[in-house]
């Protein structure tokens, strides 16, 4: 992810906060992303450089809601001392009926890791109503499905090891992100750092 400082004044840019991943993470996610890619499945791969943990998604917001923002994330993970989650089974959404999404998840959610996301979700609303999480589903997505998938490559794709994948979380940033036809490119525009245990 690049470093992004040069926004013009009063820009709208798409934003969302997340957990960004070490380079030993991606390469273990890489490797499953291989093994599901070749089962077949017609769809789309994102970058491996791209993988993030998705904490909120807060849409198309002003640069002027930047400085409170900042300041909001800091303050609520100011009393968090950093941990380790773990992700070991794959899922789809929205179901395996209607296949979009192929994620890869925890398969039990670390306390932790919704109490961090729940104080973050309830500062950031100091700053502008955005959309409360209804049901924070902890994910990575390792491919969105484009066409129909016979149920038998779907079922072959869910059953792949994945291993235990152990996430460290130091850090939450704001990420800006920029959509092209040739894929979406990540930019951290600030991060702040949970306690050290």
């Amino acid at each position: 992810m690049n470093s992004d400082k040069n926004i013009e004044d009063g820009a709208t840019i798409r934003c969302f906060i997340a957990i960004v991943l070490d380079g030993h993470t991606k390469r273990q996610l890489g490797r499953v992303q291989r093994d599901i890619r070749s089962t077949g499945i017609p769809a789309g791969w994102p970058s491996t450089q791209n993988f993030h943990l998705t904490l909120k998604f807060l849409g198309n917001i002003s640069k002027r809601a930047l400085p409170c923002i900042k300041t909001m994330l800091s303050e609520a993970i100011a009393d968090k001392a950093r941990f380790n989650i773990t992700f070991n089974r794959l899922g789809i959404f929205p179901n395996v009926h209607h296949p979009k999404v192929l994620w890869i998840g925890p398969d039990k959610t670390n306390p932790k890791e919704v109490a961090l996301q729940r104080d973050i979700d309830l500062r950031l609303n100091k700053c502008h109503p955005f959309v409360k999480e209804k049901r924070f589903s902890p994910h990575i997505t390792l491919s969105r499905v484009r066409h129909y998938v016979k149920p038998g490559t779907l079922k072959k794709a869910l059953k792949i090891e994945t291993g235990t994948i152990k996430i460290p979380v130091n850090q939450v940033h704001l990420i800006k992100s920029q959509l092209y036809s040739s894929g979406a490119v990540h930019s951290s525009l600030f991060h702040a750092n949970l306690k050290s245990s």
